[in-house]
């Protein structure tokens, strides 16, 4: 971590300089001519520096929520569709970036035993880091990293042949990431050297996973909270355990042959600070909420839906990076 340790250093000193300019008076020509000289050595010294990326990066490998499943009872397979937009390095005029993650994701749903739900997720990245001081983007993509969820069911009343008031179903179980996604996190220039920015994290991961739903005639709420338990990969980078949840209600229309489901909900997320050969990289870690706003429609066997997520609050690398919005789709077949 020496390198993003020195990275760290100019930064600061940059943003002490900008802070200066501001306050200086111009007509004191002298104090001017020097901070704007020591600026322009800070700018030289961040072009040559190893850490040229440094760590602070709006985050491909993140939370996800699974907002409201298609129809409990039914197995499933489809696409799902999510944008990531970020806003990153604020207080550095060197670094300063816009970052842009899609995915492309294949999902399913199948019920291998009686009240058990096995799901698998297969993503495909494509990752986009743009400085404004030049205006080059900088792209990576290819297979993320695929992993599977597995529940036990401990409460579904719909399966029941009595009739409920409230229905209600209760999902607890876990599951496995697999490193099927690039990991190179490297500092030679020819990629951007930032751990956030990869495809994959690089290492074997794990998710304890809990989805709550309730539903009373047309209206009903959902409750998803996850933990994630991140381990060492072989390059001896590890990134923090994450833990997020998210709580939506929604209400059902029947308008003639289809079924619309608008929502709205909270979605919050908290994770540390990642570590590199054991040592803290305090360019990461944070807080986050969003606002969730969305819409489910489903036409026969067919399912579709569209949720936008707005920020409430964030606390993302120590106030150097924003999250600025996310929108995620899917295509689902029921079956």
């Amino acid at each position: 971590m020496k390198k993003s340790f020195y990275a760290f250093l100019l930064l600061s000193a940059e943003a002490q300089v900008n802070r200066y300019l501001l306050t200086v008076n111009r007509s004191k020509s002298t104090n001017y001519i020097k901070a704007t000289t020591l600026k322009l050595l800070l700018y030289y010294l961040l072009a040559t520096s190893p850490s040229h990326a440094c760590d602070i990066c709006g985050c491909g490998n993140g939370g996800s929520f699974f907002g409201i499943l298609p129809q409990s009872h039914l197995r499933f397979a489809g696409v799902r569709y999510r944008v990531k937009n970020y806003e990153s390095h604020l207080n550095s005029t060197f670094f300063r970036a816009r970052e842009n993650f899609q995915t492309a994701e294949l999902w399913a749903r199948f019920y291998p035993l009686k009240r058990t739900q096995l799901m698998v997720f297969v993503p495909y990245n494509w990752n986009t880091q743009t400085l404004y001081r030049t205006e080059t983007p900088q792209k990576i993509s290819g297979l993320g990293d695929v992993s599977a969820l597995f529940h036990y069911n401990i409460v579904n009343t719909f399966w029941d042949s009595t009739t409920h008031k409230i229905d209600q179903t209760l999902l607890i179980g876990g599951g496995i990431k697999a490193p099927t996604g690039k990991f190179r996190y490297v500092e030679d220039g020819t990629e951007v050297a930032n751990a956030n920015f990869q495809l994959g994290t690089g290492s074997v991961d794990f998710v304890l996973n809990a989805i709550y739903n309730l539903r009373y005639q047309k209206w009903g709420s959902n409750v998803d909270v996850s933990y994630k338990i991140n381990t060492t990969n072989p390059t001896h980078y590890r990134f923090a355990n994450r833990l997020s949840g998210s709580v939506s209600v929604f209400r059902t229309l029947s308008l003639s042959s289809l079924t619309v489901m608008p929502n709205a909900g909270v979605y919050v997320e908290h994770f540390g600070y990642d570590t590199k050969n054991g040592q803290k990289n305090t360019f990461t870690g944070g807080t986050l909420s969003t606002a969730n706003a969305g819409l489910e429609v489903y036409f026969k066997r067919i399912s579709g839906g569209i949720t936008y997520q707005s920020p409430l609050y964030q606390r993302l690398s120590g106030g150097d990076l924003k999250l600025r919005n996310t929108l995620s789709t899917h295509l689902t077949l029921l079956f």
